[in-house]
């Protein structure tokens, strides 16, 4: 049985940025994984986090590889947020432990489109859940598979040549709340009934590079996210200064060079043909 989850959802302070996630416990595997490959993918996301927990993020960020279009769509396209920092520490920073935290954690960011080329424009895909939603599944009046979520239209994912990214802007945010001068934002709306009452002035965005490091062999992304007034964005100014700057991790959990195919879905992986 699906365990409580916790009310949490990204949350964002206009300026600052901060990040939690939504977990399950005792989720209820589908199909069988492989314990090699789970104990594999988890102890390289625990290395990582070790790493980047310890390092200037924003030269972590400048020194990340570029990720092909091909990499990002492969299979389902679809990536889910394993790990969160942020440049001001203080606002704290987690990483998924197990497989049941991953599965329990219900954003999803799915690229989808033709790859002409390792820099074509594609398109991206989010889901949310609705907080209200789940506050029913923890009163135990819905099922966890009844959890209603958010789907947003796909924006325009395009190579940013100068940061050597894939960028992308989530019109998406939701006033959570007004209080000492600051706004606190969301990508979850708190009710089923105000899903479409978007802020039109900010925008969320993102600007994803690949995580290459030794001995890491599953695919991560590492996504800088700054929100930002749109009329600002309109002028061209995208600086990021210092603690203005979120980073999520995201994996589609897939290892890159090996017939192992570990899935964060029920669906069946099979190794490829050679």
């Amino acid at each position: 049985m699906f365990g409580k989850l916790l009310r949490l959802c990204l949350v964002i302070i206009f300026c600052s940025v901060f990040q939690v996630t939504l977990k399950a416990q005792n989720v209820m595997p589908g199909v069988r994984q492989n314990p090699a490959a789970v104990t594999k993918f988890f102890a390289q996301l625990q290395r990582i986090f070790g790493k980047f927990s310890q390092a200037d993020l924003q030269e972590v960020f400048q020194a990340a590889d570029r990720i092909s279009c091909t990499e990002l769509v492969r299979g389902k396209g679809d990536w889910k947020p394993v790990a969160f920092f942020n440049d001001n520490r203080a606002l704290g920073s987690w990483y998924h432990h197990s497989l049941e935290e991953v599965k329990g954690d219900l954003r999803q960011y799915s690229f989808s489109g033709a790859c002409r080329d390792a820099r074509s424009p594609i398109q991206v895909t989010t889901r949310f859940p609705v907080l209200e939603s789940i506050d029913s599944f923890n009163n135990r009046d819905i099922r966890f598979e009844q959890i209603d979520l958010n789907l947003n239209p796909p924006v325009d994912a395009v190579y940013d040549s100068r940061l050597q990214s894939y960028s992308f802007d989530l019109p998406y945010m939701f006033l959570r709340d007004y209080r000492d001068g600051m706004r606190f934002y969301s990508l979850s709306p708190e009710k089923i009934s105000e899903r479409d009452k978007y802020q039109r002035d900010v925008t969320d965005h993102w600007d994803c590079k690949s995580v290459r490091e030794k001995d890491v062999t599953y695919q991560f992304l590492i996504c800088r996210v700054t929100v930002a007034y749109v009329a600002s964005l309109r002028r061209g100014s995208r600086r990021v200064p210092f603690g203005a700057a979120a980073y999520s991790i995201l994996s589609d959990g897939k290892e890159a060079s090996a017939d192992v195919r570990y899935s964060f879905d029920d669906s069946p992986q099979t190794p490829p043909q050679q």
